[in-house]
This record gives structure tokens, C-alpha cells and sequence, in this order.
């Protein structure tokens, strides 16, 4: 049985000795070829949590395991933790074409199998035929779909997404998260989302972990969460609710 893609225990960062923790204790399992996503309001610590795991930072206490090796102590540095990265702004060399940013990424295999790979995943994407067009040339959903190929294509343990969509338009934001949803499934990459919006939270996960303050306020099911919220908190950020104050009484 292979080992769980991510592991977080107890892990903890702050910012400076007077302020409360930015990430606070937080622990979270993700399972192979699960599609977790990070959720909460600004400031809540999620793209702290996407930078720690990353490698981008550093956690002031708790242990980082990513495809059963921690990467925390002694501490593993970005390109070798086997983590896929898609950014909000995509980050394609302008100066490269399609092909060219995806082969980026190889540099790590044999020369001979470096062209096999890249081809391999821009048909995953579904982007072999613009293999030789330059970014600018593209829409900003076919740009998208290079940025995750070139994460793709190294084959990580891991791929993460902070906020790949939110520069695309209502429609194409649409269109492109259940594409990208779709080659992640095809692919069997566990990866992990961050946003703040609900809507794509809801529709994007196998599981939705809504944080707040650096903790996980509630993790579950994108139905189970959004129907079964466990605190007022968690009610409100997924959508209208009324809310009614009462003294509890007795014992459940």
C-alpha cells in the first residue's frame, strides 16, 4: 500500500513572538488521488498552510510528510519534495512556447525521455496541437492547462493550487475547474486547493476543510459540510442561514 501523498501533524507557524500563531496545531491526512480543498476567508492561514507544505516556508513546530518522508527536519527544500505548483498567475516563460514550458520541468530525467513525457502530458491537457504556440497566443483557460501540465509532468506526489481560477472570467473559471478537475482524475494526482470561494470549494473537492484562525474549523464531504455545518461559523460562510440563540439543556 503506498503512503498517504500528505501528512500534517501539529504543525505551527507565526510570524513574530507577540502575534497569534498564523497556523495554529493544524493536522490533516490527504489519501491518494484525493482532491482536498483549503477554504476560508482572508487571512485564515490557508496559503500559509499551501507554503509550508511546499517548502516555501518553514513550520515553527509539527512534522510535514509527503509520500511517507518528512520534509520538515531535516528540512527538504522545494525541488525535492516532489510538489507540482499552480499559481493564481500562471508563471509561464514568455520567451518559451507551450512545449518548451512543459519540458521546463524535466530536466531532472534522461535526455531521451524528456520529449515523450512533455507530448504525453500536454495530450492530457488536451493541448498537443498549440505545442508550438507562445503563451500570449493562448486563452487564459488554455494557459491554465499549461501551467498544470508543466506541474504535471515531473509526476509529483502532490499538486498544489493556490487560487488557479480566480484570474479567469465566470464562464471560463467554470469551464476550466471541472477540466482541470477531470485531468487530475484521469491522472490520479492528489492534490490540494486553496480559494475562498465557496461555490468552487463545493464543486472542485472530494473533501472541503474550511479553516479559520489557522485551524480547521470543520473538514468533510462537500454535502456533509455545507448540509451538516458544526458551528455558526462554518453555517454562514457556506451560504445564508438563519441563525437562532438558545441555552442547551440536559445532555445530547
Amino acid at each position: 500500500m503506498s503512503p498517504n501523498p500528505l501528512v500534517l501533524e501539529n504543525v505551527t507557524r507565526r510570524f513574530s513572538p507577540g502575534l497569534p500563531p498564523v497556523i495554529d496545531g493544524l493536522s490533516l491526512t490527504l489519501q491518494e488521488g484525493e482532491l482536498l480543498t483549503l477554504l476560508g476567508p482572508s487571512g485564515c492561514g490557508k496559503t500559509t498552510a499551501l507554503r509550508l507544505i511546499a517548502g516555501l516556508d518553514t513550520p515553527d513546530s509539527g512534522q510535514i510528510h509527503i509520500a511517507g518522508r518528512e520534509v520538515t527536519r531535516p528540512f527538504l527544500p522545494p525541488e525535492k519534495r516532489g510538489v507540482g505548483l499552480v499559481f493564481q498567475d500562471y508563471a509561464l516563460f514568455p520567451h518559451l512556447n507551450v512545449l518548451q514550458n512543459v519540458l521546463f520541468g524535466l530536466k531532472h530525467l534522461p535526455r531521451a525521455q524528456r520529449l515523450p513525457r512533455a507530448r504525453e502530458t500536454l495530450a492530457l491537457v488536451g493541448l498537443t496541437v498549440f505545442e508550438g504556440r507562445a503563451p500570449h497566443q493562448l486563452s487564459g483557460g488554455q494557459q491554465q492547462r499549461v501551467a498544470l501540465a508543466r506541474a504535471l509532468a515531473p509526476r509529483p506526489a502532490l499538486l498544489l493550487l493556490d487560487e488557479p481560477f480566480s484570474n479567469l472570467d465566470a464562464q471560463l473559471r467554470h469551464a476550466t475547474r471541472q477540466d482541470v478537475r477531470d485531468i487530475l482524475r484521469r491522472s490520479a494526482t492528489a492534490a490540494i486547493l486553496v480559494t475562498h470561494d465557496q461555490e468552487e470549494a463545493l464543486a472542485f473537492s472530494d473533501r472541503v476543510a474550511l479553516m479559520r484562525n489557522g485551524t480547521i474549523e470543520q473538514i468533510g464531504p462537500p454535502a456533509h459540510v455545507y448540509g451538516q455545518p458544526e458551528t455558526a461559523f462554518v453555517a454562514s460562510f457556506l451560504g445564508r442561514s438563519n441563525l437562532i440563540s438558545g441555552t442547551a439543556q440536559g445532555q445530547q
